[in-house]
């Protein structure tokens, strides 16, 4: 594998499909593998990580489909835009 690339979905899905049929791990009904994906990208948002990087990691062609899906974890991303926008109209 290219560590420069993203796993591909199915490599991670055999490891958790291996990790809950061993039921050495008691794993709560209804954890699926995709909500780690959402839990990746919430706590790199929530820390301030650029868009840019996340869209990346997560394998987004663009940064739009990152920005529709997080937004609201972004920590005053409309409140900045709006006063960026106001010091530029008031100039």
């Amino acid at each position: 594998m290219d560590p420069a690339r993203t796993f591909p979905y199915y490599y991670l899905s055999n490891q958790w499909q291996r990790i809950k049929r061993s039921e050495e791990i008691d794993i709560p009904e209804g954890m699926v593998m995709y909500g780690f994906r959402h839990f990746f990208a919430s706590n790199c948002l929530s820390k301030r990580i650029p868009i840019t990087d996340v869209a990346e990691w997560m394998g987004h062609n663009s940064i739009d489909v990152t920005f529709k899906i997080y937004r609201h974890l972004m920590p005053g991303s409309i409140g900045k835009a709006a006063k960026l926008l106001d010091v530029g109209l008031t100039a």
